[in-house]
């Protein structure tokens, strides 16, 4: 007997209900990749979590996935926690984006702002940075964690997050490209692992190598290796934990330092006083510009603003700088004038005519980078949640010469990424000039 059309409209509906990938190509026209597709199919499994590569969707999976929760489930409270406030609005920015192109969604919102919609029928969705105050009080039915391995403050976190999952028996989805074998990420997907095939509940799933997103091509990776350090394209790209050693800023010792909440400005408070570090491109690829702000008199610094410029002109770049220093009054500044020529450094002088150009030799690199070290140790800078940042700061290595110098080097790599790291060391030695000339002897204890 053939069945009757409101027969099949029922069965189409009672699907869509259980199956998110079904709903999210009826309703939204999104067509899932395979990947996404088995993860939007476990969307009721206890505990899943991702490890991937960069540019395979899966931020947009999740977005996907909490808003067939928020209208087919009433009633849920669906957390969407990144490592800071910047990056907790991406995958918002994407289900406003979703709902934007969809107006049948739109008369299901009952009320919305940036960081958060609610529902007719009772569901919310909100997006946290992993700050433990700002994540406590939240009786949450759904967690996901995106890019958690970037978490620097995982066992407060967890302390808030567990009694939610509890509570609620909710769901728990941890997402992320690896970044190191340390911290909440790596422990949580080891435990995954070794629990999958005993605990229906648990899944773990590798989706990596980024060629798996079907619109990016070897060429694209080939290209995109270019530009990052070994030890970066490896985690990104290819998904790999990678062991540390020999390391100038281990992670713990940066994590205690970053604030996820810290908010990068464009202009600068004329009563505060501010500091550049300007990290010329060379051979590499990118100039970084890193202003810091003057918070005490005890030397405690805090990172105001990042700049970063790829394959542009010198020309462009100085009068980008000479914006810059008009907008934060800058007091001090440095820039490395190894191999930039006299000529540049003039150019720069008529723009920032406080700037002091420094020549990186050996000896001036274990000054900087130990007065770097002094300052993070002493919890005298804050910095924000910048996963460009903390990658190049934690990849910095260093061996000892014959002689027993310190070398610096970034590993398995013959263009060395450490723009970030140089122009915030030159930063703190901009902030530090009245007092740098005398330099404690270096202290060799890393």
């Amino acid at each position: 007997m053939k069945a009757s059309e409101t027969e099949l409209h029922f069965w189409k509906r009672v699907l869509e209900r259980v199956d998110p990938a079904v709903w999210v190509t009826a309703n939204l026209g999104f067509v899932p990749w395979k990947h996404q597709e088995i993860f939007l199919r476990d969307a009721f499994v206890r505990t899943r979590v991702i490890r991937k590569s960069r540019q395979v969707g899966m931020t947009t999976a999740i977005a996907h996935e909490a808003l067939w929760k928020a209208i087919n489930i009433p009633g849920g409270t669906i957390l969407i926690i990144s490592p800071g406030l910047r990056q907790s609005r991406i995958p918002m920015q994407k289900i406003h984006s979703i709902i934007a192109r969809h107006p049948i969604l739109s008369s299901r919102i009952a009320s919305e702002n940036r960081d958060s919609l609610q529902f007719t029928n009772d569901s919310l969705i909100i997006a946290l940075p992993n700050n433990p105050e700002r994540i406590r009080g939240y009786d949450a039915s759904d967690i996901y964690l995106d890019e958690a391995a970037h978490f620097l403050n995982d066992e407060p976190v967890m302390q808030v997050l567990k009694p939610m999952l509890i509570s609620r028996k909710g769901t728990f989805t941890v997402v992320s490209t690896p970044f190191g074998k340390r911290g909440l990420f790596w422990e949580q997907y080891r435990d995954a692992i070794q629990r999958k095939d005993s605990d229906h509940d648990v899944k773990a799933y590798d989706f990596y190598p980024s060629t798996i997103n079907p619109l990016v091509t070897q060429q694209d990776l080939a290209r995109e290796r270019e530009n990052l350090t070994e030890m970066e394209f490896k985690q990104e790209y290819r998904g790999e934990f990678i062991e540390q050693v020999d390391v100038c800023f281990p992670l713990e010792l940066i994590a205690g330092c970053v604030n996820s909440d810290l908010e990068l400005f464009d202009e600068g408070d004329t009563s505060k006083s501010y500091f550049m570090g300007i990290d010329l491109a060379k051979q590499r690829d990118e100039t970084v510009v890193i202003i810091l702000e003057e918070i005490d008199e005890t030397g405690g610094l805090i990172v105001r603003h990042i700049s970063a410029w790829s394959k542009m002109n010198y020309t462009e770049q100085i009068a980008r700088i000479g914006q810059l220093s008009k907008s934060f009054s800058i007091n001090n500044s440095a820039v490395d004038q190894t191999g930039v020529g006299e000529a540049v450094l003039e150019n720069l002088k008529n723009v920032l005519p406080s700037v002091e150009g420094v020549t990186f030799t050996q000896q001036i690199k274990v000054k900087l980078i130990d007065s770097l070290r002094m300052l993070l140790e002493q919890k005298k800078l804050v910095l924000p949640n910048d996963s460009k940042l903390i990658m190049q700061m934690n990849g910095l290595r260093y061996t000892f010469s014959s002689v027993g110098n310190i070398i610096f080097h970034v590993p398995e790599t013959n263009q060395p990424h450490d723009d970030y790291v140089w122009a915030l060391a030159l930063a703190v030695y901009a902030a530090q000039k009245p007092r740098f000339g005398i330099i404690r002897p270096v202290r060799v204890n890393w």
